[in-house]
């Protein structure tokens, strides 16, 4: 996020800072109070200073140090606060993003995209191949397509194609250090701040069907257990045959119609059982994630939302990505330029505060790295997933290939999705030759840091707009599940999946916080609530922009 230590911060210097922020009146004042940022003090804005914003409308403000307080001037309205499409707009700018590119960018977008995939380095012509993508069906950028075989005696021939988009944006180009600069795609309900422009992105390097287009393809045998005999990466062309979806490919392997191109579908699936069954045994963390999905009307704007868990469609592309990734990964050992993604294991302190809290709600078990996804198998349960999530280090990019912790494997690298994330793009370059930065570990630690602040975004637009779509439910009674307590109150899990908190003001008598930090209890009335229990709650109030929800627990379930 951007705040007070920001390069473009308040100092002694007086650089302006850039802040996404609610105007609102204080007497005859105009103040912009900060939102989705750490820099949270107000800032006065004059009258003549606003460019026509009232109070209520969300706003981006250029601010500076001034006689100790912070003074600016509004450089962008939003619009109004009640409507979701500005917050999300807000959220963008915290994390210094947008949806639009400079006319510069936008203007050698336009001039690459004209490019000839037949120029430069020969490619190897794959159009032959039956070749499909699997992606949701809101998606409108497909970087990654498959094809798979089953082999001649045994085994599998597996070609994982991937948008070529070095065949576009070149090393130190406008479009290059704009990507590098974002790290990644932002995506947030019913919209995104892309990597990349538009005309590349949802263009020439989307692998639309009966397109031909440059690619980037893994060319790999994988045996009947799902090991990988050999793989090679080269330039190619395809031609993707069919645009599939997730939903339609789980109704097809539920025996439920028929899909195009549907032998390349059930050997990739049959493949990815045996990837999953293989990823078990080896020690993969597989923790159930679960996300909100929603249901936008024509303007984009949500209208409701439901909770998305992996379905064996899901599983089937994810598992040949990983299987892609660990084998570039592997192919990348000794060349220049290119970033691994790295996952450490938790320290001894960090499982040890985890055993407590297990034990605290009932599990009685002694985490060591190699036990973990034993635990979160035998318990199926999401707050244990959770546990095990907060006593984990997040993962990163670095130059040293020192392993990944919760996928079990020695080696990995991102590969799959170049249009979305400038770490691939490092990888795509390496792989083929091109131009390698000067200072891999530093590009990895800029696009580690911004991948956090983009997941923090992300985070808070869905918690925003959870609770934006409840604000006229004050009053109902819900269920939910107890996900984590502090010594001011307990938050729940709503099924709505937004997460709201129980005041301690609003419990019977005086509780506190036990030791292992997942625990409330009131000894006077021999009485306490633990992370899982579940919960009948009343909704009092919700404020959405702040993302806060209060409850009050009507009785236990």
């Amino acid at each position: 996020m951007i705040d007070s230590s920001d390069a473009r911060g308040p100092d002694n210097r007086g650089a302006a800072v850039i802040l996404p922020a609610l105007l609102v009146r204080r007497g005859k004042y105009s103040v912009a109070e900060p939102i989705f940022v750490e820099e949270r003090r107000p800032v006065l804005v004059a009258r003549k200073l606003r460019r026509g914003a009232e109070a209520g409308d969300l706003v981006i403000v250029s601010a500076k140090e001034k006689a100790r307080s912070l003074r600016g001037e509004v450089t962008r309205v939003l619009g109004s606060s009640k409507d979701p499409r500005n917050v999300y707009d807000a959220l963008f700018a915290s994390v210094d993003t947008s949806r639009r590119f400079s006319k510069r960018v936008e203007e050698e977008a336009k001039r690459v995209a004209e490019r000839d995939p037949a120029e430069g380095p020969e490619r190897r012509d794959l159009r032959h191949l039956p070749t499909v993508t699997v992606d949701g069906a809101d998606a409108r950028d497909f970087d990654d397509a498959i094809t798979v075989e089953r082999g001649e005696g045994s085994g599998y021939r597996v070609w994982v194609h991937i948008a070529d988009v070095t065949h576009y944006v070149e090393p130190g180009s406008l479009l290059d250090r704009e990507a590098a600069r974002r790290g990644n795609s932002v995506y947030l309900p019913g919209t995104v701040a892309p990597m990349l422009p538009e005309r590349l992105s949802n263009g020439v390097c989307s692998l639309r069907p009966g397109v031909e287009r440059a690619a980037v393809t893994v060319e790999m045998e994988v045996g009947e257990a799902g090991e990988t005999r050999s793989s090679r990466v080269y330039r190619s062309t395809i031609l993707s045959d069919a645009r599939l979806t997730y939903n339609g490919v789980d109704a097809f392997l539920r025996g439920e119609g028929d899909l195009d191109r549907a032998p390349v579908v059930e050997a990739a699936y049959e493949l990815s059982r045996k990837l999953k069954t293989r990823a078990a045994v080896r020690g993969k963390l597989e923790l159930g994630g679960k996300e909100p999905e929603y249901e936008l009307d024509e303007e984009g704007v949500p209208t409701g939302s439901r909770v998305r868990r992996s379905s064996p469609a899901r599983e089937l592309i994810e598992e040949l990505m990983v299987l892609t990734n660990e084998a570039v990964a592997k192919m990348l050992r000794g060349r220049n330029g290119g970033v691994f993604r790295v996952h450490e294991e938790p320290d001894f302190e960090d499982l040890e505060t985890l055993g407590r809290r297990l034990a605290a709600i009932g599990i009685q078990v002694e985490p060591t790295p190699e036990t973990l996804g034993d635990i979160a198998a035998k318990s199926k349960a999401d707050v244990v997933n959770y546990l095990i999530l907060r006593s984990i280090p997040r993962a990163f990019y670095s130059a040293a290939d020192t392993g990944h912790f919760g996928l079990a494997l020695k080696d990995y690298a991102h590969f799959t999705s170049p249009i979305r994330r400038y770490a691939d793009v490092l990888v795509h370059r390496a792989l083929l030759g091109d131009e390698a930065p000067e200072d891999t570990s530093e590009v990895a630690h800029d696009i580690s840091e911004r991948e956090y602040r983009s997941a923090i975004c992300e985070r808070t637009a869905d918690s925003y707009t959870l609770m934006w779509l409840m604000q006229d439910r004050a009053g109902d009674e819900l269920e939910g599940t107890v996900v984590s307590t502090a010594s001011f109150g307990l938050f729940v899990e709503l099924e709505t999946g937004a997460t709201g908190l129980v005041h301690v003001s609003k419990l019977p008598g005086w509780w506190e916080l036990e030791p292992s930090g997942v625990v409330l209890s009131n000894e006077a009335i021999g009485s306490s609530y633990r992370v899982g229990d579940r919960v009948l709650v009343e909704l009092l109030d919700v404020l959405p922009l702040m993302q806060r929800a209060e409850l009050r627990v009507v009785q236990r379930i």
